[in-house]
């Protein structure tokens, strides 16, 4: 397939509102690939190359870069380029705009195939070292001369992860099941299966090459991490039991990292919540793993809490993101120690145990680790009682936990990777304190302080992720929580990613002083869901506007484990309000 069918397929997804029709567009492109290209297809689309698990350089071309690509692609002086830039706010626009004047570049032009495309980005990727970012402008110089103005668009927009075609990863599966299978029946298969293998280029291929039956058949592999399932929340332990079917494994709630360990003979990896390779951060994790963990192959999930080498005391999630470096890791191990929690087994000596009730799945879990004070399985207690499980949540808090979360054990309590599921329930001390609940949001703009707030930001806008359309509606401005080190520990982390635009991925009527890649992921408290003319998230789904947080405040906890896909949906907001609604009718 050449790279312009692929460009002009976007120009009509791009320019097409509705979520349905752009599903459609994109599944007849999908019709004319061939097995052997659609992976690269999806990655393009996806703007990413590889998996972050596989550990593969990835492009995150910064817009000055690109503005260079643009200036020596179209001949003319980067001022030029920024100028115009200035009036179109995108870098594609920009480049298509200028390189239509152009004469042709190249003395032997060649179409240029999706592959080649790929192949190129690719090495982009990879060159590294002394003189890398010459060679990374001259490999694009060299692939934009053979392409068109509209082609370039595109491969400007995607270098900078830009792409903006309101076509997410949800919206391809529900694509990839109408091109290959003609309905959207097994699209709940292909979406299993990517959230096992976590490769959704992968799933394509397979789909397009040996049909359902062998997407079906695709099972957890020791190595590559799975999709991690999620909780739903609640405030009140009785509706908690009845939503888990009537009894419930109650767990404590850890205040640390989700980690997924996966260990095959003495070789352990760890990847986090957002599926990236964590291992080096918790050597003495891998250590636990290889000692006390009885399995030879197994896929384990569990909790790395920060405790107080002196007391043993559990210390806030905040202290264990220190971790979070690739130098100075021996001392920092020394200064921030971690214990482990496990909570559930999904793969045992070759055999995947997901499809298990959560009992079984807890019995094999207990069978395979040797308890010690460093490495343990998380502290729970199967109950039918609203009044007992009041009392483990409370014992929770009292001992330095975040609370709990209710498991159903029936038989259909299965492990549902790339869920969230009410088998799964949390209850949060938060929750209990009359706040509708804490949510997890992308910061995307800010407003600048005023008074003692003077050179800082006064005000964070933020949104929620939509990850049909793949965009961050907004969803409240936050103002309060701020403590004075928190108010410039935002300006610290968000100058990097300060843009002279609004993100085409924002939906946003407010209007911010500052705009910022949506990257920095929040957690938020807020007293109530209300109905918003103002803001974006839910329109369309709730009538007379979209949705808002009333009273929003930060916690003052950065979820540098979350990536901001995995921010609080849309859907979970809907959910929220729904619930809301009907317990004030309730009362």
């Amino acid at each position: 397939m050449l790279y312009e069918r692929l460009a002009q397929a976007y120009e009509e997804i791009e320019s097409t509102s509705g979520s349905l029709e752009k599903t459609k567009l994109f599944s007849e492109l999908l019709n004319e690939s061939n097995p052997e290209e659609i992976g690269y297809i999806i990655a393009l689309t996806i703007g990413r190359l590889h998996p972050d698990w596989m550990e593969l350089p990835e492009l995150g071309i910064a817009e000055k870069v690109a503005i260079q690509v643009v200036s020596s692609a179209g001949s003319v002086s980067e001022s030029s380029v920024i100028e115009v830039l200035r009036f179109t706010g995108d870098i594609g626009l920009t480049a298509e705009s200028l390189l239509k004047g152009r004469g042709q570049m190249s003395l032997f032009p060649e179409e240029v195939s999706v592959i080649d495309v790929f192949n190129t980005l690719d090495d982009v990727s990879n060159a590294s070292g002394s003189g890398s970012s010459r060679e990374k402008i001259s490999k694009l110089v060299g692939l934009i001369a053979n392409t068109t103005p509209i082609e370039a668009k595109f491969i400007l927009r995607t270098i900078t992860g830009t792409l903006r075609l309101g076509l997410g990863s949800m919206g391809i599966l529900d694509a990839l099941s109408l091109a290959f299978l003609g309905n959207r029946e097994s699209r709940s298969d292909i979406e299993k299966a990517f959230n096992v293998c976590s490769d959704l280029s992968q799933v394509a291929v397979i789909l397009a090459s040996e049909g359902i039956e062998a997407i079906r058949s695709i099972k957890a592999v020791v190595g590559t991490p799975i999709r991690m399932m999620a909780a739903k929340k609640l405030s009140n332990s009785t509706e908690i039991l009845e939503k888990a079917g009537g009894t419930a494994l109650v767990e404590y709630k850890y205040d640390g990292e989700r980690v997924q360990v996966h260990k095959n003979g003495d070789k352990v990896t760890l990847f986090s919540r957002r599926q990236e390779v964590i291992t080096y951060q918790y050597p003495d994790v891998v250590e636990y793993v290889q000692n006390f963990v009885k399995a030879d192959i197994c896929i384990l999930e569990g909790e790395c809490i920060a405790v107080d080498p002196e007391t043993g005391r559990i210390r806030p999630f905040q202290e264990l993101m220190r971790r979070r470096r690739k130098t100075g890791i021996e001392a920092m191990q020394e200064e921030v120690p971690v214990i482990v929690r496990f909570f559930d087994i999904l793969h045992l000596d070759g055999r995947d145990v997901s499809n298990e009730p959560m009992l079984k799945r807890r019995e094999l879990l207990e069978s395979v680790i040797e308890t010690s004070e460093k490495i343990a399985p998380t502290i729970g207690e199967v109950t039918n009682d609203p009044d007992r499980l009041d009392e483990i949540f409370a014992a929770s808090l009292e001992t330095g936990h975040e609370g709990v979360i209710a498991k159903a054990v029936h038989n259909e309590s299965t492990y549902q990777a790339g869920s969230r599921s009410w088998l799964w329930i949390k209850l949060k001390a938060s929750y209990k304190e009359g706040l509708t609940d804490s949510v997890d949001l992308v910061v995307v703009g800010a407003m600048y302080g005023r008074g003692k707030r003077t050179g800082v930001y006064g005000t964070i806008l933020a949104s929620a992720y939509d990850p049909v359309n793949d965009t961050f509606p907004t969803v409240c401005k936050i103002g309060t929580g701020f403590t004075d080190e928190a108010l410039n520990e935002f300006k610290e982390r968000l100058e990097g990613f300060q843009l002279e635009k609004m993100n085409p991925k924002v939906q946003s009527d407010v209007k911010a002083d500052v705009w910022f890649e949506p990257i920095v992921v929040i957690e938020v408290l807020g007293d109530e869901i209300t109905v918003s003319p103002v803001h974006h998230a839910g329109r369309g789904v709730i009538e007379d506007g979209g949705l808002a947080i009333r009273f929003p405040r930060f916690t003052g906890r950065w979820r540098d484990d979350k990536d901001p896909t995995q921010a609080t949906t849309v859907s979970d907001l809907v959910d929220l309000f729904n619930n809301q609604t009907i317990r004030s009718q309730d009362t």
